[in-house]
This record gives structure tokens, sequence and C-alpha cells, in this order.
């Protein structure tokens, strides 16, 4: 009898699912295409009153205190730009084979001026020499972002692109305030603020996960008592996290929700398992890949391009199934979890001020635990919360080799173990106080 009832939900489920994978695939298509048709002329425009502030910034500057983990990444904020301005009517192919176009006998003062140096020339109109196509990602950004070049050079893109982000992180420490308590929405706010969010909201391509994380933070207390939703939301962030980013730190897009919305659910008591977090995650990982696939499916049907090759092989490289030729000392754990060490603690000074802080936190947390006399079945009742603080070990773990090479800002997935850490603290003191008896979903 209970398979009965389970079988249809399932089914239900799936179709569900399938069905606003199916949309969300063609709204993705929908308004890249129609991004395709702003006006190319105010774009050029705006993108040659760009290029003289990214020639004197350089395409890796360091701001704040200098440190590896103060890096901007113009470089690839400047190959945003250029498959931002290679997307328009004049080729729709452009919407799924992704060029970059590129020019010979370029003279410049600097090597690392050279893809600046290929976006002038091509708003200015100059004819391209060659290509390069980057189809293995959707970069779902150009449909916003031609849209802003309209009206915006890069700069000024840039500047209310941080007000977004930070604008999203006060709304959702005041839901988290407002929905839980104060602490809990501390311990968020400090989860992002130490992956430095000035040096976040001053780059395009780290920006994505984050505005996706918050926003789907905002949408958590809707789905509180509608758990027949949670497949479908995570999915969709899954497929929204595939269509924008360029492969930064996807796991804060699931990570923060996921943490957030077990709160909400154990602080009513409901008891909140590792089989629905991992369940959860896996719905993710399914629209991350689905939508993924869609993307170089697509491409490979619809243009010369055999998309799903060169996915596949990227895939294949970054994960060391095949190693990249020259490529060879970054397939090491042991080199990617030093340089995010060198990342997370920026020196060794950073290093002691970091477990400093760790071991007093730790310290007050066990003082108040046996002043309030908690038992150790209180620390327990939460412990599913910590899944989702390995989370991005796991992730470091299955991809060293671009950790190794990109930690500088992959690292900021260690944000979730973070924000993870933290509620699950603030969690067990407040169900420890209440004596909470929970109750299944």
């Amino acid at each position: 009898m209970n398979m009965r009832k389970r079988c249809p939900g399932a089914v239900r489920e799936f179709g569900k699912c399938a069905i606003v994978f199916c949309l969300s695939v063609v709204v993705a298509m929908g308004s890249l295409l129609i991004a395709a048709f702003a006006p190319q002329d105010k774009i050029s425009e705006n993108l040659l009153d760009s290029v003289d502030g990214l020639y004197l910034e350089g395409q890796y500057p360091v701001i704040g205190d200098r440190k590896i983990n103060s890096l901007l990444d113009n470089a690839t904020d400047t190959t945003m730009l250029r498959a931002t301005a290679g997307m328009n009517r004049h080729y729709l192919g452009a919407v799924l084979t992704n060029p970059l176009y590129s020019y010979n006998n370029v003279e410049v003062e600097k090597a690392e001026d050279y893809p600046v140096k290929c976006l002038e020339l091509y708003s200015i109109g100059m004819k391209p020499d060659g290509e390069f196509l980057y189809v293995r990602y959707w970069m779902g950004f150009r449909a916003v972002l031609r849209w802003l070049l309209v009206f915006f050079d890069y700069f000024q893109i840039r500047r209310y692109a941080g007000a977004l982000f930070f604008a999203l992180f006060a709304l959702a420490i005041c839901s988290v305030a407002g929905q839980v308590d104060t602490k809990t929405a501390f311990a968020f706010a400090v989860s992002v603020i130490l992956v430095r969010p000035h040096v976040i909201a001053c780059s395009l391509q780290f920006l994505p996960c984050f505005l996706i994380a918050f926003l789907a933070m905002l949408i958590a207390p809707h789905l509180v008592e509608r758990p027949a939703w949670d497949a479908v939301f995570f999915l969709e962030i899954g497929v929204v996290t595939m269509f924008f980013d360029f492969y930064t730190t996807p796991l804060i897009s699931v990570g923060f929700p996921l943490v957030y919305l077990a709160i909400l659910r154990a602080r009513q008591g409901r008891r909140i398992t590792l089989g629905w977090m991992v369940r959860c995650v896996l719905i993710w990982l399914c629209g991350y890949a689905l939508m993924w696939l869609a993307k170089l499916t697509m491409t490979s049907l619809f243009t010369s391009v055999d998309g799903l090759s060169d996915g596949l092989a990227a895939f294949s490289r970054r994960v060391g199934i095949k190693k990249s030729e020259g490529y060879e000392e970054y397939y090491s754990l042991s080199l990617a979890f030093k340089n995010l060490r060198s990342a997370i603690f920026s020196d060794t000074e950073g290093k002691v001020v970091y477990l400093l802080g760790a071991g007093l936190t730790a310290l007050s947390v066990c003082i108040c635990a046996i002043r309030r006399k908690l038992k150790l079945s209180a620390f327990a009742a939460n412990r599913c919360l910590l899944f989702a603080a390995v989370l991005p070990f796991i992730w470091f773990c299955c991809t060293a080799q671009p950790i190794a090479i990109h930690y500088w800002y992959q690292y900021r997935s260690i944000a979730l173990t973070h924000w993870a850490v933290g509620a699950y603290v603030t969690m067990t003191f407040w169900q420890g106080n209440q004596k909470t008896e929970f109750r299944t979903e």
C-alpha cells in the first residue's frame, strides 16, 4: 500500500521537474536570442568607453591588502565582454558557439593586454582574423550584460552589480534575523564576511553564484510549508547556476538556501534528515549537469561544432580522467589544499588570527553549553547541518585540478562551511533551551 502511494507522488514530482526543466531551457535560449538583437552600436560605444580602464587596471589587479585572495579576475571579465559583444543578430549561431574573436599582428605594450585589444578592435568594427569557440559554457550572463551595455560601460555595470550584491546580502541577513533570530543572522553574515565580499562585489565573474544564493534564501521561507516543491526549487537553482556561472563557486548557490531551509523547518519541529539533505543536493546536481548537457547537445545539433565532445573532453581533463599536457603538477590533492590554505588564511599572521578566533568561538560555545547544562543529545539533534559543512571539502577533492589553479577565488565555497557550522551552533542552543519535540515530515 505504501509503495502504491509513493509511486504516483514520485511520478508527479518527476513530471513536474521535467516540465520545469524543459521550460527553463526554452527560456534560457529565448533570453539569449532576444539579447542578440540589443542595439550593437550602443553596446560597442560603451565597450569602447571601458577599454581604457581595463588597460589601466590590468587583467589581474590586486585590491585591499594585496594578497592573492584579494585578486580580481579582469581577464575573465574581459572574456565575458568579448563573448557578449560577439553574440549579436549578425550571427545568431553565436548564442550556442560563444565566439571570442581575435586579431593577428596586434601590437600591445604587455602580453596581458591582448584580450582587451581584441575587444577594442571588435568594438570599432574591425573584421576579425580568427575566433575561439568557447562552447562548453552557457554564458547566460550575456542575456543580461548585453542590455546593461546599452546604457552603461563596464565600470558602471560593476558599480551597480556590486550595489546589488550588498543589497541582496542585507536582505538575506534581514530574512534570517526575522525568520530565525539575530544570532543565526550574525553567523550567516560572518560566513560571507570571511570570504571578502568587497572583492566579490568588484568582479562580474565572482558575483553570479552569490546573487543566486541570496535570492534563493529569500525564497526559502515560502517553501517551509511546501515540501512538495523542494525538488523543483533545488533543480531550478542548479539550472540557473549552470546558465549564469563561469565556474566559480557553484556550491554556494545550493548550500546557502539548503542550510536556511533546514533551519526554518527545524524551528517548526520537523526532523531534518541526512537523506533529505543529500536528496536536495543530488537534485541540484542533476539540474546543474542536465542544463550543461542540454547546452552541449543543442550546440552539436544546431551548429557545426561538436559541443558534446568538446565539453566532455574538458570535463575529463578537469577531474583528471585525462590529464592536460603541461598541467600534470596541478592534479594533486595536496597542492590543492595547500593553495586553499593560503587563500583562506592569507598569510601566517592571518592563520594565527583565524585559528585564534575559531578557538575562542569554540571555547565560548563550550562554556555556554556547560552553564546551560546542555546534554550531548542536544548537539546530535542538528548534526545533519554538518553535512553541508563538509560539502565544500568533497567538492575540493573531486575538482582538485581547477582548485589548484584557481584557488584564489574558488576557495570561497568555504563560506558554506562557516554558515553551516554557525547555524548548527545557534540551533543547538535554541533547541537545547526549548526542548523541541520533533516530528517527521
